[in-house]
């Protein structure tokens, strides 16, 4: 059996036995060492980069195949910028009998946990992480794909175990001892709750599209989680197997039970999921828009973790950036992405159709930042020119744009809603909280005229799975919008196609 050697910043980390034939990313993976991999493993996005020598060059580690003993020197962790993760701790001197519970939001990209006094509802700590599947697949249609072809039981071992860890931080932070946690809700996608359940999703992946539970009930602590012997673990309503408990709690966050509308909903990130409450009825839709928002699958594109440029505008000094971490730029992340595309498209460097045209037929000094980057047209973000935004990337946002946007339109068209006659449209989620609206509006995320009501609201999930932890009347609730909501498959309607098409352009 060939000896394989990691070392992080220059530290042994691992050492042990792998298999010929394996890849460097199964091998890592199987040991807990995980890397970007939002393809998958499939060797699309080449974000999975390790070295076989301290300076050499970098490989692919998907597509690194064991064939003896080898070293392996792998990136250092991400270090996500997560909402929520700075929360305060409130230290607790934890006797027999305390009454607690923790809320949990498993996003596909992160998971936050947010230990709660369930006496006083006040939160004692907050823990937070990447979501340990990430290495097999940034969007969930990779991640049911795994389970189709390997089972699930990997997967939800990730998620089970990367909860218990999460706990088991929020309580050494406060003092809470584990016996007395009483309580957990959880809020995801469908996916991810059918994993974190230990369900298997594969059922999802195909027509009809058939999970093994839509939740809203009360389930059993899965071996190991570290609460009390009578806890029970609650996972919000979900409405379809592509609209999930993340989306229902985030709903219950914004109190649409009480607005009349009409109320835009969404939220944007590994997955597009849309809602519209409109009088006492709610549509909803999911869109296949993919991970571009998330930086996956785009040539220099990141997460938000430091190095990724945020924000890009044009100055009176040319070019500005803003940079996470205030370090050199490495990448662009979501808000940077659709940053960079306004602005190509508010100079003339990207027309109508999204197509980036040569320097020399650019009347703006932007020009200078046009070149060339395998064989195509390039927008270079840094001096050094390694860190650009392609011609492939720009149709790649433009079609996750085209899909939100017409799941959005097609929502309002149901409805006999315009764009002018929204009362509140609301940006949900991390990426939500980061982006600059006017940039989206200007791409056509969403429609410009819902610009004077638009609303930021964070992470709605997360806040949605603590009140739903603290509230039986509020579970109640959860079940009641699920009730009211009448779910449209895109893939089936006519009118997102037409839509689909439609928003394919952009504005001059």
């Amino acid at each position: 059996m060939p000896v394989i050697k990691v070392y992080r910043q220059n530290s042994l980390i691992l050492e042990a036995e792998g298999q010929i034939g394996e890849t460097v990313l199964a091998f890592l993976s199987s040991k807990d060492i995980f890397l970007d991999a939002p393809c998958g493993g499939r060797g699309r996005c080449g974000k999975c980069k390790v070295r076989l020598t301290p300076d050499g060059e970098e490989v692919r580690a998907c597509q690194t195949i064991i064939e003896g003993d080898l070293t392996v020197y792998a990136p250092d962790v991400m270090e996500m910028k997560i909402a929520g993760q700075d929360a305060p701790v409130n230290a607790v001197k934890s006797a027999a009998g305390g009454n607690f519970g923790v809320a949990i939001d498993i996003g596909t990209t992160t998971v936050v946990a947010h230990l709660t006094n369930l006496e006083t509802r006040e939160r004692v700590a907050t823990a937070s992480g990447v979501n340990a599947q990430r290495p097999y697949g940034a969007d969930v249609i990779s991640r049911i794909e795994y389970s189709a072809a390997h089972g699930h039981e990997t997967l939800s071992r990730l998620i089970q175990t990367q909860i218990n860890g999460l706990i088991a931080d929020d309580c050494a932070k406060s003092g809470v001892a584990p016996a007395d946690i009483h309580y957990i809700s959880i809020a995801g996608n469908t996916i991810m709750q059918h994993l974190a359940a230990g369900f298997s999703p594969v059922g999802m992946g195909t027509v009809p599209f058939a999970p093994v539970s839509l939740f809203g009930e009360e389930l059993a602590p899965w071996e190991g989680l570290p609460v009390a012997q009578d806890a029970k673990v609650y996972f919000s309503p979900c409405i379809s197997s592509y609209v999930g408990g993340d989306i229902t709690s985030g709903m219950l966050a914004c109190d649409l039970e009480h607005d009349d509308g009409p109320t835009v909903f969404i939220d944007i990130g590994t997955n597009g999921e849309i809602a519209m409450k409109n009088g006492d009825k709610y549509l909803c839709c999911a869109t296949a828009a993919g991970p571009a928002f998330e930086g996956a699958e785009i040539s220099r594109g990141m997460a938000a973790v430091p190095g990724a440029i945020s924000h890009v505008k044009w100055g009176d000094n040319g070019l500005e950036l803003t940079v996470l971490g205030d370090v050199a730029p490495d990448g662009l992340c979501g808000s940077g992405l659709l940053d960079a595309l306004a602005l190509l498209l508010d100079t003339g460097a990207v027309d109508e159709t999204g197509r980036l045209l040569d320097a020399d037929e650019i009347a703006h000094p932007i020009a200078s930042h046009i070149g060339q980057a395998d064989g195509k047209n390039a927008f270079y973000l840094s001096k050094e020119r390694d860190v650009y935004f392609s011609a492939a990337d720009i149709r790649k946002l433009q079609l996750a744009k085209a899909a939100i946007s017409g799941g959005i339109h097609t929502l309002l068209i149901t409805a006999g809603v315009t764009a002018e006659n929204a009362a509140c449209f609301v940006l949900a989620g991390g990426f939500g909280s980061f982006l600059d609206r006017t940039s989206a509006a200007r791409i056509g995320l969403f429609p410009k005229e819902f610009l004077p009501v638009t609303k930021g609201m964070g992470n709605t999930a997360g806040e949605g799975a603590a009140i739903a932890l603290v509230s039986a009347d509020a579970r109640v609730t959860l079940a009641r919008i699920r009730e009211k909501c009448e779910y449209i498959e895109l893939s089936s309607s006519l009118v997102f196609n037409e839509q689909f098409v439609e928003n394919m352009m952009f504005e001059e």
